[in-house]
Order: structure tokens, then C-alpha cells, then sequence
């Protein structure tokens, strides 16, 4: 609604109306968005958590602990985050599998 507003289409007007300047307005305003982040809405509700375990201290080969043998990590505990879409997923599966199998071995 905030973008519909300063854009200036009328709210009720259908997509098949809106004219071809209207719509270059509207993908200006949008690509020229300005936002101030005033907060967030706490760990218990974050998607992806940044910091953990710095990669320095982990054997990439293996996920065991450079400073301590027989201790691995896998998964959010490891200072690792991506962009939305399943990559933080994809870490947490292939860091848990490789940390698994190595400290089976």
C-alpha cells in the first residue's frame, strides 16, 4: 500500500490500466527505495544467525577442531551464512554429513 500511495495509481485501478509511465514510475520508486532498519525481532525469530566457529579453527577437510581432535562442527554453529533460498540448508546438511563421517571414521 505505501508504494501504491506514492506512486500515485489509484489503488482500485487494474493491472491492464496501468499505463507504461506509470509502471517506470513505479520500478523507480522502487528501485530507489530507502529503508532504516530501527530493529529486529530477536534471535527466537532470526532465519539465519550470524558468528560461530571461525573457519580458521575448523579442518575444512574433515569439520574436526584444529584446537581440539575429536570435536566437530557442522551447521549453524560454524561462523557460515549465505543468501536466502536454501544455501544455509545445504551448509548445515553438508557440514553435518562430512562432520559425521569423519568422526565415524
Amino acid at each position: 500500500p505505501v508504494m501504491v500511495k506514492q506512486s500515485g495509481i489509484a489503488p482500485e485501478k487494474r493491472v491492464h490500466e496501468i499505463t507504461r509511465e506509470e509502471r517506470k514510475h513505479f520500478v523507480y520508486l522502487m528501485k530507489n527505495l530507502k529503508l532504516t532498519v530501527t530493529g529486529c525481532r530477536g534471535f527466537s525469530e532470526a532465519v539465519v544467525t550470524r558468528g560461530g566457529v571461525s573457519l580458521r579453527e575448523i579442518n575444512p577437510s574433515t569439520m574436526e577442531s584444529k584446537r581440539v581432535g575429536g570435536l566437530y562442527f557442522a551447521g549453524e554453529v560454524v561462523d557460515l551464512d549465505a543468501l536466502t533460498g536454501g544455501y544455509n540448508l545445504q551448509i548445515a546438511w553438508s557440514t553435518g554429513h562430512l562432520a559425521g563421517e569423519s568422526a565415524a571414521d
